[in-house]
Parts: structure tokens; sequence; C-alpha cells
């Protein structure tokens, strides 16, 4: 059989994981035109047709299908050849990207980024900003090396094949309330006593569904009143008197005159992970990204 290009079974790759041309090219790093070309060399290579265009749409054809299997299963022990020689070398070096949640993306990445940039200046590092399910998939995709994500405790990370995860350290959250709300001198509070409260809340979330279970067993119904996605628009309207809320510790920063975080006593954790594909786990640019989260979730006090 003819030579076969590593980059195009990568771009074939990319392709049957993501979806378009366009989506396989950002992450590959591409343009969508070179991932075209790219894929037209194989189509050269093989004598088939790989791809169905119909206008701009393009789909696999069966021997693109199995080509696309083929490709991956040789991106994956790319990856892990790549992960052993680096581990011999013991070298922290070239690019890693990390996707985190948002919350995180302000408490700990930071801090952490910075330290590894000082630590290891031949690092390359690159950050996605994406909500917690959306960083895992993106790790499960090979659009990042490694997703910094969370789970609550009532309802654990579930991981597909072929990902393995560390924890990092605990998020504790608080119910966040006008300061002149009849609880707000309370030292401590229970979800039981915040039931005819208006709840702020994002839809689909953790958090929500956190509170769904908590309240799914309690006499009455608790309101979730404004829809509100980001947590910082959720403690400026607590600070207007609009409603109260459950907001995690990391990443919030200075909470406003009137607004009192009151610890729950039956605290809810938010678990904080790092995900990686598991062909890439002795890269020792991973090992030392997690080494560096962690201690950066302990000195943050959220272990």
């Amino acid at each position: 059989m003819t030579n076969l290009s590593l980059a195009g079974l990568r771009a074939i790759d990319a392709l049957a994981t993501h979806g378009s041309v366009t989506a396989a090219a950002s992450a590959l790093g591409y343009t969508p035109s070179a991932i075209s070309q790219q894929i037209a060399r194989l189509e050269r290579d093989v004598h088939q047709v790989l791809i169905d265009r119909q206008g701009r749409r393009m789909t696999l054809t069966v021997a693109g299908r199995i080509l696309a299997e083929a490709a991956s299963r040789v991106v994956i022990e790319l990856e892990s050849m790549n992960a052993e020689l680096q581990a011999q070398t013991e070298t922290v070096t070239g690019p890693l990207r990390i996707a985190a949640f948002p919350t995180a993306a302000r408490g700990v990445i930071p801090a952490a980024m910075r330290e590894l940039g000082q630590t290891w200046p031949s690092l390359e590092l690159q950050l996605v900003e994406v909500d917690s399910h959306r960083a895992v998939e993106f790790v499960a995709r090979g659009t990042v090396d490694l997703a910094v994500a969370h789970d609550w405790q009532a309802m654990p990370l579930e991981l597909s094949e072929g990902l393995h995860c560390r924890h990092l350290g605990d998020d504790v959250s608080d119910v966040l309330v006008f300061h002149t709300h009849p609880l707000a001198s309370r030292a401590s509070v229970e979800f039981d006593d915040l039931r005819e409260e208006s709840w702020l809340y994002e839809p689909g979330s953790v958090a929500h569904d956190f509170l769904l279970n908590a309240y799914r067993d309690s006499p009455g119904q608790a309101r979730f009143t404004h829809m509100v996605s980001e947590y910082a628009s959720q403690i400026e309207m607590v600070g207007a008197g609009l409603g109260v809320a459950l907001v995690p510790r990391m990443g919030r920063g200075p909470l406003p005159a009137t607004v009192r975080a009151l610890p729950v006593s039956s605290a809810p954790l938010r678990r904080i992970y790092g995900v990686w594909r598991t062909p890439t786990g002795r890269r020792p640019a991973l090992t030392a990204a997690l080494g560096i989260l962690e201690a950066v979730c302990v000195r943050l006090g959220q272990h």
C-alpha cells in the first residue's frame, strides 16, 4: 500500500471526531483549506473517495469511515509513544492545551499557569474556557490535553472509555442572601430554611440539579424565579435583594457589602478534577500541570 500521510490521518480522524472541516481545523490548529488538502491527498493515496461532498456539507463515505477508525487508533498509539518518549527524557516542554470551567479559569488557572510558565519556560500553554461538560468532551476529542472539570457529591463525574482523572481538590458552596435577610446573621443555614425563597438559577447546571434534588422530598416546592447563568450576575442580583443563590467559593472574589455568605450545615461540595486521555498520562508536562493545579487548590483552601 502507498505510504499514508500522518497529517492526513490526523485530519480525517479530526473530521470524524468533530463533524466538520472547520471544527477539525480548529482542533488541529490548521486552516480549513489545509484539512481539505490533506484529505484530498489521502484520497489520491488510497485511490478511493473518502468524503461525500454535497455543497458545503461533507460526510464520510464507507471507505472514509474505515480509514477514520484506523486513523483514530494510530493517533492514540502516537500519543502514547510521544508520552513515553517524553517520560524518558523528563522534559516539560511543548504545547499543553487546558480547558477549564469559568470559576476555575478565574480562581485556579491564572496562578497555576503562571507557576508552570515560570518553572518550565519551554512549555507552551493555552487556555480554553468552557463549561465543565464541554471541557471533558474537548479532552475526549483531542481538542485539548487536559480538562479541569467538576462534579457534585450527589452527581459523580462520569468519564467515557479512554479517559482518566485525578481529584485535585474540593470547592465549598455557600448560600448568598441580601444583608437585611432574616437569616443574614445566622452562623449557618439548612436548605429547609430557604424553601420559600426565590432562588436564582442556571437551568441545566449541576448546581440547579443539586437544588432540585435537595428539595425533592421537602413539603412544598422551592421557587426558582430568575434564570441567571453567570455566578457574577447572581451575586449582583442577590446584592439588589432579588433572590438567594447557591454559589461556590472558587473564583468568587470579594462580595458586595449588601451580600452575606452563609455556610450550609450539609455543605455541598464541588469536587475538582483533572481529566486527560489515558495514553498521554506519562507525559511530563501533563504530570507537572496536575501537580501544580493540585498545589494551587491546597493553597486556596479548597482541598
